[in-house]
C-alpha cells in the first residue's frame, strides 16, 4: 500500500511540474518575439571583406560586392594541394573599422535572409574569437546551414547549433553544444561578437550567395525570464553536475525509509531534476536545425590578423 501511495504522489508531482514548465515556456515565448539587427545591407554598418585559403597555400578565390542592398559573395572552393582536401573562402567582418555589435545575450537564434543562385553544400557561419586551450588555429563558434536556391528565405540557426569544439584538420564537429554546454556560445561573446563570417568550406565547388540581412531572433524584451537558450545551457550543466549527487541522496533516502524515518525530500529533488532536464531536451530538439563541418587551413591568417 505504501508503494501505491508513493507512486500516486510522484505521479501527481510530475504532472504538476510539467504544467508549471509548460506555463513558464508559454510566458517566455510571449516575451521573446523581438529581433535585433546585426547587419542590413541596405545600409551596412560593418566593413566586409574576404579571406581565402591561399594565405595557407591553397587555390580558392572569392570576392564580395555590396550593391542595391545585397551582399554578393561569389567564389570557388578549390583543393589545397598539400592537404589534398577542399579549402575555404569567407566573407567576414571584424573589429577595428567595423561598427559595434549589438548585445544578443537575450536571444535564442541567428537569422540570415539570403539566397543562392546554385546548389552548394559547404556553407558555414561563425562568430566570436573564443579559442580553446587545446586548439591551434580554430577560433569562434561555428555552425552549418543550407541556403535556399532561387529565392530569398530566412535561415534560422539556434545558438545551440554553434560549437567551439571543431577538428582543425577535418572540419568535423567533435563535441556539440548539446553534448557539452561548455562549448556553447558564452554570454560575453553574445554581448559582443567581435567578428562574423559566412564561409564556403570543406566542399569543392563554386558558390554564389546573396545576403540581404543578418539578425538575431527570439530576443527577450528585457522583462520576464531569461532566454530559453541560456536557461537550457545553465540547466544542462547544473543537471549533469547534480545528477550523481541526486542519485546518491535518493539512495540515502531509501536507507532512511528502511529505518522507518520516511524521507521524501531527496526523491522529489531527483524527480524535479529529471523533469527539468526532459524539458530542456525537448527545447533543444525543437530548435535544432542542420550541420556540416569546419576546416584546418585558417591558422596563419587568424594568427596574423586577429586583434
Amino acid at each position: 500500500m505504501a508503494r501505491t501511495s508513493w507512486s500516486l504522489r510522484t505521479g501527481g508531482f510530475a504532472a504538476a511540474a510539467a504544467k508549471v514548465i509548460a506555463l513558464s515556456a508559454s510566458f517566455a515565448s510571449a516575451s521573446q518575439d523581438h529581433e535585433i539587427v546585426i547587419e542590413n545591407f541596405d545600409d551596412p554598418v560593418h566593413v566586409w571583406t574576404t579571406m581565402n585559403d591561399p594565405v595557407m597555400g591553397g587555390k580558392s578565390s572569392s570576392a564580395i560586392a555590396i550593391e542595391d542592398g545585397i551582399a554578393k559573395f561569389d567564389g570557388e572552393v578549390a583543393i589545397v594541394p598539400f592537404l589534398n582536401a577542399p579549402g575555404f573562402i569567407q566573407m567576414l567582418t571584424r573589429g577595428g573599422g567595423s561598427g559595434p555589435y549589438p548585445d544578443l545575450s537575450a536571444c535564442t537564434s541567428l537569422k540570415m535572409n539570403l539566397t543562392a543562385t546554385e546548389e552548394y553544400s559547404g556553407y558555414r557561419v561563425s562568430f566570436g574569437n573564443v579559442h580553446l586551450p587545446e586548439g591551434r588555429h580554430a577560433y569562434g563558434y561555428k555552425a552549418d546551414f543550407d541556403a535556399p536556391v532561387g529565392e530569398y528565405g530566412d535561415v534560422v540557426i539556434p545558438f545551440t547549433d554553434f560549437s567551439s569544439k571543431w577538428d582543425e584538420a577535418t572540419g568535423d564537429q567533435i563535441v556539440s553544444c548539446d553534448d557539452d554546454a561548455k562549448y556553447c556560445p558564452d554570454v560575453n561573446t553574445l554581448k559582443d561578437m567581435k567578428t562574423f563570417a559566412i564561409w564556403g568550406e570543406g566542399v569543392e565547388g563554386d558558390l554564389h550567395l546573396r545576403v540581404k540581412s543578418i539578425s538575431a531572433v527570439g530576443c527577450s524584451s528585457g522583462e520576464g525570464p531569461p532566454s530559453p537558450f541560456h536557461l537550457g545551457v545553465d540547466m544542462l550543466g547544473a543537471t549533469r553536475e547534480g545528477a550523481g549527487e541526486g542519485i546518491a541522496n535518493a539512495s540515502k533516502g531509501n536507507e532512511t525509509r528502511a529505518k522507518g524515518k520516511g524521507l521524501l525530500g531527496s526523491p522529489f529533488m531527483l524527480l524535479g531534476g529529471i523533469v527539468a532536464f526532459a524539458a530542456f531536451l525537448s527545447f533543444v530538439i525543437e530548435k535544432r536545425s542542420r550541420r556540416n563541418s569546419y576546416a584546418e587551413v585558417l591558422g596563419a591568417a587568424f594568427a596574423s590578423e586577429t586583434v
